[in-house]
Formats: C-alpha cells, sequence, structure tokens
C-alpha cells in the first residue's frame, strides 16, 4: 500500500513539475515578446538617429556645404575627424556616470544635447563652426552606444543578446538608407534655406522629440519597468539573476576598471573591432562622394542611389543575426566577414569606379562583423564584460 503511494506521489509531482515548466516557459515567451516589441525598437530607433545626425555632413557636402562655408578638402575631412576626437575622449566617463545614474535619464539627456547641437549645424558660417559642432556631437553621441549594450544586459540572457545586437546594429545602415532618401526629397525643395541646411535642421529635429519621449517612457530597470505586470518582474529579475550569477551585482568598482587592462583579450578584440571600424566609417562617411565620383548621375539622383546599398545591408545584417549560434561558426564568420572586407576595401577605388553593386558588397560586409564580434563574450569574465565592452569600442 505505501508502495502504490509513493508512486502515486512521484507521479504527482511530476505532473506538477511539467505544470510549473510549461507555466515559465509561457511567461517567459511573453516576457521576451514584451521586450522584443516595445524596448528593442526604441533603442534601435535612438541609434538610426544617432548614426544618421553623425553621417549625414556626407548628404550635406553633397548639398552644398563645402561650397557655402568655403572648405577646402583638408578641412572637409578635418571635419570628418574631429567628431570621433570627441567621440574617444568623453566615451569612458560617459558611460561611468551611466552606472552611478538613471539610465533613462541619462541617454535621453545626451540624445536632446546632441540633437540640439545636430540642428545648430545648419547655421555654420565657417570651418571653425563647423568643428565645434562636430566635436561637440561626437563627445554627446560617444556615450549611446557602449550604453545601450550595458542597457540591453540588463533586460536580455546572454545567449539572448547576439540576435538582439545584430538588429539593433543593423538601424545604422537603415539610417544610411534614410539619410540618402530624406535628402533626396529635400533636394526638390527650393525655400530660402541651403539644402544642406535643411538636411541638419530636418534630420536633428526627431532626436530632440524622441529624447522627450525616452525621459518619460524608458525604464530604468526590470525593478522599475512600468510595461510589466507584478508577475513578470518578478521572473524577469530571477531569470537575470540566475544568468549572471556572481556577476549580479551592477555596482561599480575600480577593480573592473583595472581588470579590463589586465586581460589580454580585451587589446585582441579592441584590435579586431578598430580594423574593422576604420574600414566601415571609410565607406559609410564617403559613399555619397565616392557615388558621385563614378560620374554617372547628378546630385540629386546621387542622394537617392546611396539607398540601395544601405537598404539591402540592413536586410542581410538582420538575417545573418540569426545565423551562427554556435560560437564557433561566430568567429569563422567574423574572420571571414572582416577579410573579404578588407579585400573590397582596399580594391575600392577600382571598383567602385565601375558600377554600383561591388559598393554594396563592400557595405554589406563591413556592417555584417559588428554585431557578431560584440557577441563573442566567451572567455570573459562576465562582472567586467560591460566594462570590457565601453573600453573596446573606444
Amino acid at each position: 500500500m505505501s508502495l502504490e503511494l509513493s508512486h502515486i506521489e512521484e507521479d504527482q509531482l511530476e505532473k506538477n513539475e511539467s505544470f510549473v515548466d510549461d507555466d515559465e516557459n509561457k511567461i517567459n515567451r511573453l516576457l521576451i515578446r514584451k521586450l522584443d516589441l516595445i524596448l528593442l525598437p526604441l533603442l534601435s530607433l535612438i541609434y538610426l538617429l544617432s548614426y544618421l545626425d553623425r553621417s549625414n555632413i556626407a548628404n550635406a557636402k553633397l548639398g552644398g556645404l563645402q561650397e557655402d562655408i568655403h572648405l577646402t578638402s583638408i578641412q572637409y575631412q578635418w571635419s570628418l575627424s574631429i567628431f570621433f576626437f570627441g567621440y574617444v575622449i568623453f566615451e569612458l566617463p560617459s558611460n561611468l556616470v551611466l552606472r552611478r545614474w538613471r539610465a533613462s535619464r541619462w541617454i535621453a539627456m545626451i540624445m536632446f544635447v546632441w540633437g540640439i547641437i545636430a540642428v545648430c549645424m545648419a547655421a555654420v558660417k565657417s570651418f571653425a563652426g563647423l568643428l565645434i559642432c562636430r566635436f561637440l556631437l561626437g563627445a554627446f553621441e560617444a556615450g549611446l552606444f557602449p550604453g545601450v549594450i550595458y542597457y540591453m544586459s540588463l533586460w536580455y540572457k546572454r545567449k539572448e543578446q547576439a540576435v538582439r545586437l545584430g538588429f539593433f546594429w543593423s538601424f545604422s545602415s537603415l539610417a544610411g538608407a534614410f539619410g540618402g532618401l530624406i535628402a533626396f526629397g529635400i533636394a526638390q525643395i527650393k525655400g530660402p534655406l541651403a539644402e544642406w541646411q535643411m538636411i541638419f535642421i530636418i534630420e536633428g529635429t526627431p532626436t530632440i522629440l524622441l529624447a522627450i519621449f525616452c525621459w518619460l517612457f524608458l525604464p530604468d530597470s526590470p525593478e522599475r519597468c512600468h510595461f510589466l505586470d507584478e508577475k513578470q518582474r518578478s521572473y524577469e529579475i530571477k531569470r537575470l539573476a540566475q544568468d549572471a550569477g556572481a556577476a549580479n551585482d551592477h555596482s561599480f568598482t575600480w577593480a573592473q576598471v583595472r581588470s579590463v587592462f589586465k586581460d589580454w583579450k580585451t587589446y585582441a578584440y579592441m584590435l579586431i573591432y578598430i580594423t574593422g571600424t576604420i574600414a566601415l566609417q571609410g565607406v559609410t562617411l564617403f559613399l555619397p562622394t565616392i557615388i558621385a565620383g563614378m560620374g554617372q548621375w547628378n546630385t540629386v539622383k546621387t542622394q537617392l542611389m546611396t539607398v540601395p546599398p544601405y537598404a539591402v545591408a540592413f536586410v542581410t545584417t538582420i538575417l545573418l543575426s540569426f545565423s551562427s549560434d554556435q560560437m564557433s561558426a561566430k568567429r569563422f564568420e567574423i574572420i571571414l566577414l572582416l577579410s573579404n572586407g578588407e579585400e573590397f576595401h582596399a580594391l575600392k577605388k577600382r571598383l567602385f569606379e565601375r558600377n554600383l553593386f561591388q559598393l554594396l558588397v563592400a557595405l554589406i560586409h563591413k556592417l555584417r562583423s559588428p554585431p557578431k564580434f560584440l557577441a563573442l563574450k566567451k572567455g570573459f569574465d562576465y562582472s567586467s564584460i560591460k566594462s570590457k565592452v565601453q573600453i573596446i569600442s573606444l
């Protein structure tokens, strides 16, 4: 009799565990879906606008910026480079502030300021004024990218981040497509302002508006999230704590910073990221000029022809974010992407002068590698991963 009762109790326990697992799986699916539908698009839109504001100077050049404020070619190139001086100097301090302050407030604040700066670029009259605006733009955009990587880690488990990072990163290429399309539309407008001035105003204004929205809407953490119910908040906190383990403590210590500089993998990953980013920025900042140099289209149509490479790169980046879930596959793909991208970058003078297809292929290669690289966290102590990402992205 006792044996029969024990079997019955075991069966009942198995059924109860099965019900609990099913219930947790259902909560997990609904939770991830809600985060993907609310947080991820918002973060991606923020990144789109940041990339639009930093790279629209390339479209503004075709719109008469260089001629109107009398820039030499060297001065124009300096106006591109000075952005990264501000970016490098202020990126790490910006993220140290983020670790100590409310994420929603800090991200919204830097967005609002760089949006104002982007709009004010329409008023520049000289090389000096353009340099100041570009430097400040880089300074205030500096905290966004590593800040969002850190912010995303507050919501997603490690294994969930690779695909989301790919989706997030892909919006940088979508920004290029939007920038060309907007510049093409502005070129049709005849008004009191120059074409390049309208580009800065029209593309900078949405950043200011979205910053206000983020100030009011963007939650700081799962504990204070307004769009999750109590059950979802509790489950989110629990699952992230289990995933992080001993690294669940989000407090800042200087020991974390020291660990970044002591780990050789930081420098290896930094070198990989730098080589890929140099080539990427070279293509994106000079894309309209490269296409104009083909001599096949007038200035207005050249703005429009910057759209296809970015649009295809956007779709390709998203599709490939779902591939190579295995860590070894990610490593192999990064090597392949970076090496092939460098080949196209080295051959750009010969290839880009002939047709748009080779340019498209090169752009796809350069935009595909960063999300794969950022997903490579294996081998890092997770307690300092976010600090390492902030250093590497410098």
